[in-house]
């Protein structure tokens, strides 16, 4: 589904909890007040550098509206890094991620991936009714995972630092030597964005 083989990192959650304005500050885009939402999926490519060697990698969008879970099956196939991602102003994406967790290990069993949760939009802690910091480390604890809450809105920097570390421990722990190229290189943010849709891959900036 990309063009060339990388490591892909997916990430999955119910719709408006912010995974593309994540995707968007990670490859070092601006923030959208009012993104449209993701149908079927859309990947952008980038690179980080280990040691001395470089490691392309794909950052994969997702849809949550249900309608679209069954495409989901596919894009989540051969990943290596899964962000379950919930906002923390919406209750039901929390409690979604069981769901999700399940979704995942049905596809990619429990072996050869990292996974992580992501609680988005810390911006909006005045709220009354949100997630608590204890409920959220009492749920990554149950499942065993690496948790980071931040804003796509206002922490980019704590986003693409937790990022960068997940990559680095995964390339360390897996030896991916498949996606990576001897020489000294700079964390280059993406220069792709590509649509999927029905298995159709188009470049869409």
């Amino acid at each position: 589904m990309s063009d060339d083989k990388g490591i892909k990192v997916i990430l999955l959650g119910e719709s408006g909890v912010g995974k593309t304005n994540l995707i968007r500050i990670a490859i070092g885009e601006k923030f959208e007040i009012n993104p449209v939402s993701t149908i079927s999926s859309s990947f952008c490519e980038s690179q980080i550098t280990v040691g001395n060697k470089k490691y392309k990698y794909y950052l994969w969008d997702t849809a949550g509206q249900e309608k679209y879970r069954s495409l989901n099956k596919l894009f989540i196939k051969d990943s290596k890094i899964v962000l379950i991602i919930f906002a923390i102003n919406i209750k039901t994406s929390f409690e979604h991620i069981n769901f999700w967790n399940n979704y995942v290990k049905d596809i990619l069993g429990n072996d050869g991936y990292m996974m992580a949760l992501i609680g988005n939009k810390s911006d909006l802690y005045e709220e009354e009714d949100i997630v608590t910091d204890k409920e959220i480390e009492k749920k990554a604890e149950e499942l065993g995972v690496k948790y980071k809450v931040t804003s796509a809105l206002t922490d980019s920097q704590g986003f693409k630092a937790f990022l960068n570390g997940l990559l680095e421990e995964y390339i360390n722990e897996y030896h991916p030597e498949e996606y990576s190229e001897l020489g000294s290189f700079q964390i280059d943010s993406t220069k792709k964005r590509k649509n999927s849709r029905d298995n159709d891959t188009k470049k869409c900036c």
